[in-house]
């Protein structure tokens, strides 16, 4: 199993939004992303609206390109746009960077 982490920013003020929509996620999302092979997947939040995202999958770019295919997850990241903080406004979802990692032990 890999391990994958990425950083992204929200708008710091819609925090608990953003919360509750996760809070609450639609349950085909939720479907598409264990079905992508993603498992143990979680996001933390910086005041600063920072949130780093760790998840693990055998191959995250194959469950990265599964989900993207899903018809929910377009709906999704339609829905979520108005949170993200980005450069490029042509980009749906989040301006993400992958994060290398430097050190792990179980």
């Amino acid at each position: 199993m890999k391990r994958y982490a990425s950083i992204f920013r929200i708008r710091p003020e819609l925090k608990e939004e953003y919360k509750k929509d996760h809070d609450e996620i639609w349950p085909d999302m939720a479907e598409a992303i264990r079905n992508s092979g993603i498992q143990n997947y979680s996001i933390f939040f910086r005041k600063d609206g920072t949130l780093f995202a760790y998840l693990e999958a055998d191959d995250p770019a194959a469950a990265f390109a599964f989900i993207g295919r899903q018809e929910v997850n377009e709906r999704w990241q339609k829905a979520m746009d108005r949170y993200f903080i980005k450069e490029d406004t042509t980009l749906l979802g989040p301006e993400m960077e992958e994060l290398e990692e430097v050190f792990h032990i179980d």
